[in-house]
């Protein structure tokens, strides 16, 4: 296993060069992940309302992020599968390898959040994650049929490099939105000022200005609170 950057989770070597084909990850510490999670899904199906799908800023919730998580979340029947370093295709590998497989498992909504890690890969085009992101929308729709999804864009990076980047890939990605049982939401701008192009810092981990600090997560928790309430009811 090896880093492709250093503010980034590390990254598994073998990777599809498109996003919306699944690729496993061989490393045994992303297997355990992988089959706890399935274990929860047959095991704890019936209890589980939502899903939250993605890498380790999903993952995140349950770390720095785990006082709003259990206030807000726990209490809904939450379930956190967030793996760190995933790429898109990495998680479309686990939604159609088991995680959504168990008989008893009809969450009400998943919330999905996934692509930053695939900004990285020097052959990453925008309208290929995009597309990656909506397939893994359509394998969850195909699984769980009477589960809603809530589409979370890719949160500004503070490398200026990419600001233009990822709202390209939100772009693509927002035309997931079927306005009913799926819906996109683009959080940019609570943590990005589009005037004086710059990024509410203290939303992020000072470590790595990459992963979110806990006023990010109290941030996002504000933001997608209202569209979360209403997919819920």
């Amino acid at each position: 296993m090896k880093c492709l950057l250093v503010i980034v989770a590390c990254v598994i070597p073998a990777f599809a060069w498109e996003p919306w084909l699944p690729v496993r990850n061989d490393a045994q510490w992303w297997m355990n992940r992988f089959e706890a999670n399935v274990l929860n899904s047959q095991n704890n199906g019936a209890n589980i309302n939502v899903i939250f799908y993605g890498d380790s800023i999903i993952e995140g919730w349950t770390t720095v992020g785990a006082p709003l998580w259990n206030q807000h979340f726990t209490p809904l029947g939450a379930a956190n599968y967030g793996i760190g370093g995933d790429l898109v295709q990495n998680l479309l590998w686990r939604v159609v390898n088991g995680e959504l497989s168990s008989p008893t498992l009809s969450p009400r909504l998943v919330v999905l959040k996934i692509g930053t890690n695939n900004i990285n890969l020097a052959y990453s085009v925008e309208a290929e994650i995009a597309r990656g992101i909506t397939t893994v929308v359509q394998e969850i729709r195909r699984l769980l049929p009477q589960t809603r999804v809530l589409v979370l864009g890719v949160l500004p990076r503070t490398n200026p490099t990419w600001t233009d980047y990822v709202e390209r890939i939100n772009t693509f990605a927002s035309a997931v939105d079927d306005g009913v049982n799926v819906r996109f939401l683009n959080m940019r701008d609570a943590f990005f000022n589009t005037v004086t192009r710059t990024f509410n810092t203290e939303l992020y981990s000072s470590s790595d200005l990459l992963h979110l600090s806990f006023a990010g997560y109290v941030r996002w928790q504000e933001v997608m609170n209202p569209l979360f309430q209403q997919m819920m009811s």
